[in-house]
């Protein structure tokens, strides 16, 4: 076997991502919504699930306000460490009285967070009742031309419902509906942040309403992104319940890099990465194999190991949906002009084809002209 263009062959099954995000590790994420007052007082955990210590950033979001240049505070947490934050705002911020949300960054690995709001009652050191926030990855917020949605609100004699939603690093502009069970809409309003931006609807004030029951919200980001949730508070105890924004198909971002594998009929893969910004694949990094491609006789007739991707443009992500064509030409001779098509699943993992056709190899490798059986390609987002 020759290996002239790549020396490293990398074989194994890719998992693709999981489309339940959960709480989900990332060295990005948003918390929605955060409080301190007289009343109600957050606590922080932060865990580190690797092998390395790693170190965050926890940022302070004002709400109301866009937040370019937001306060912040730097820990280091070892491998499998949960850093707690008692009373963040006051005990680390020095704030008594304060209402928005958190972005957690983190330097030399990925990191999980959960928020949780308590009822203090005029003291927060012996607060009861609680209302958990999620942190999720910067990448899973709803982003332009994608919804999500948020169950089980309602507006009546017994709950009241709170909306929470946290703009990415472009703001957001987002078409608001709510939806009667039966999928009615009882009204629409639009709400546009700036950068890292909270935003707070008391008692879902923003739809002409008064009361309702079991009612979906519908957010639809028209530009930028956001983290969207709910809190749907019982009227006689205080007790707040977090509703939870969908995700999956329509949900989450597609940018990021996805991890990928090539398989030929036999399952064997070759491996590589494909990175999306905005909406567009700036770059594959491939490693490519086609032992399948025989010469008559029952033996492969190209048993080169190409890079692939290095030809590609910087080309939208809709139009490898019918095939993106390109050609990387090799400097010991030779050129190979590919198709690679896929489609992004739930924005999580992809899936697709890629076929390739041989020209202008010479001597011991002409069998590498013409055109190689499709192989299939599989990929999950790694970050």
């Amino acid at each position: 076997m020759k290996a002239r263009y790549f020396f490293i062959l990398c074989l194994g099954l890719l998992l693709t991502a999981s489309t339940a995000l959960a709480i989900a590790p990332s060295d990005d994420l948003l918390i929605a919504g955060a409080a301190r007052t007289n009343k109600w007082h957050s606590d922080l955990y932060i865990n580190n699930a690797g092998a390395t210590t790693v170190s965050v950033d926890v940022y302070w979001l004002e709400r109301d306000q866009a937040n370019p240049n937001p306060d912040s505070r730097s820990f280091s947490i070892g491998p499998d460490d949960t850093l707690i934050l008692e009373d963040i705002l006051k005990n680390n911020f020095g704030m008594n009285n304060a209402a928005g949300a958190f972005r957690i960054t983190a330097t030399g690995g990925e990191v999980t967070a959960n928020l949780i709001v308590f009822t203090g009652f005029n003291s927060p050191a012996t607060g009861t009742y609680g209302s958990g926030f999620e942190a999720i990855p910067a990448s899973a917020a709803t982003s332009a031309g994608e919804s999500t949605t948020v169950m089980g609100l309602a507006s009546n004699s017994s709950f009241y419902t709170n909306i929470f939603a946290l703009a990415g690093a472009d703001g957001v502009t987002m078409d608001l509906s709510l939806l009667a069970p039966n999928g009615s809409v009882l009204d629409t309003a639009t709400i546009t942040l700036g950068a890292y931006e909270p935003w707070l609807s008391f008692k879902t004030d923003l739809w002409d309403v008064a009361t309702y029951d079991n009612g979906t919200l519908l957010a639809t980001v028209t530009a930028g992104s956001a983290a969207i949730l709910g809190s749907k508070t019982d009227n006689a105890s205080g007790d707040p319940t977090t509703l939870e924004s969908s995700f999956g198909a329509g949900a989450g971002s597609q940018d990021g890099t996805y991890q990928l594998a090539v398989y030929d009929s036999l399952a064997f893969a070759s491996g590589g990465n494909l990175v999306i910004s905005s909406g567009v694949v700036e770059a594959v990094n491939g490693t490519y194999f086609n032992f399948d491609k025989l010469n008559g006789q029952g033996e492969s007739e190209c048993t080169l190991i190409f890079i692939w991707g290095v030809g590609l443009n910087p080309t939208d992500v809709e139009d490898f949906g019918s095939g993106v064509e390109f050609t990387d030409t090799y400097p010991e001779g030779g050129e190979i002009t590919w198709t690679f098509t896929f489609n992004i699943d739930n924005n999580t993992g992809l899936s697709g084809t890629l076929a390739a056709v041989g020209a202008n190899f010479t001597g011991g490798d002409t069998g590498c002209n013409g055109s190689f059986p499709t192989l299939s390609v599989e990929g999950g987002k790694s970050n």
